[in-house]
């Protein structure tokens, strides 16, 4: 048999009918069943049928994305920072009355003199300080040995900041052979010590060695044997076989004998009688006259000018 339209939707009305009578006597069931409280039940309808109708439609088919690159680690360096660990500047310290030793001038360290020997020590300080020097500031002697009786001499002029000067002390060296030392200092006009060093309290010195003196001399002596019976004045010469250089000694009249002292070396002798025109000399036997030698702290007997003659004698 032929349906027609209306048939059909008859029909499918009938069946709609009937499922909508249906589905709340299931859901009655279901809750008494395994009841749940708080359940919205036309929530429920709702998502059943969202998801009859999300089964029924297509997903879909998703573009892969990319894959993403793996990052890339550049080192960086980084320098670290020093720590400085040098003190904090401090202001620096200065004094009004402030000396900077120069240089020894004269008489450097270690020096040698001879017992009681005079000599002059020089200094050049420099002013390190804030204030002028003027002619009443004075060098003094501050401990250690004195080297005689000087013990104060005034600054020679005024010495600004920064200026120098030369300042000297004639000094005598000790009686007794060994080393030495002087101190000494300036003094301001109110009678202040100062120095040089940190502290401006450093004095400056003369270090000096006394020797024992080097004997340099000898004794000559001899007879004068005159040809006659008396001896006149005469003028005896030392004559330096080296150097040429000559000594004399005045001799009274009627002097037989002589002793005389002489610097080391070696020597001609001779004499002359002014008023006879006569010249005696030390002489070999061949007429030439003879050289001798004198030595420290020796005595050299018999140099006998006994050969006379109006002429000069020759050098042997």
């Amino acid at each position: 048999m032929k349906l027609s339209n209306n048939m059909i939707l008859i029909i499918f009305g009938i069946l709609a009918l009937g499922i909508m009578a249906i589905v709340p006597l299931t859901l009655v069931a279901a809750q008494v069943l395994n009841p749940k409280p708080d359940v919205d039940p036309q929530a429920t309808i709702q998502a059943m049928v969202t998801q009859a109708l999300g089964a029924m439609t297509p997903t879909p088919t998703s573009t892969p994305l990319p894959p993403t690159p793996a990052p890339i680690y550049i080192p960086v360096t980084v320098t670290p920072v020093p720590t400085s660990t040098a003190a904090p500047t401090s202001v620096p310290v200065t004094y009004c009355d402030w000396v900077a030793f120069i240089k020894d001038v004269t008489v450097p360290d270690g020096s040698a003199f001879n017992v009681n020997e005079s000599f002059t020590k020089t200094w050049r300080l420099k002013n390190r300080g804030t204030c002028t020097w003027t002619p009443d500031y004075m060098l003094v002697f501050s401990s250690g040995s004195q080297m005689g009786g000087t013990t104060s001499v005034r600054l020679p002029y005024n010495v600004a900041p920064g200026q120098s000067v030369d300042v000297s002390v004639l000094l005598t060296a000790p009686s007794t052979p060994g080393e030495y030392s002087g101190y000494w200092m300036l003094r301001t006009p109110s009678g202040a010590l100062f120095g040089s060093g940190d502290k401006a309290n450093v004095p400056f010195y003369v270090s000096i060695k006394v020797r024992q003196p080097q004997l340099s001399h000898g004794t000559v002596g001899g007879n004068l044997c005159y040809p006659s019976e008396f001896n006149p004045p005469m003028t005896l010469y030392f004559e330096n076989a080296n150097t040429g250089e000559r000594i004399q000694f005045a001799i009274p009249e009627n002097e037989m004998v002589y002793s005389v002292l002489l610097p080391v070396g070696r020597y001609y002798a001779y004499a002359w009688a002014p008023g006879y025109n006569l010249e005696g000399a030390y002489t070999e036997t061949s007429g030439l006259m003879k050289i001798f030698s004198v030595e420290a702290g020796m005595t050299t007997p018999f140099i006998n000018l006994c050969d006379w003659s109006p002429y000069p004698h020759a050098r042997g």
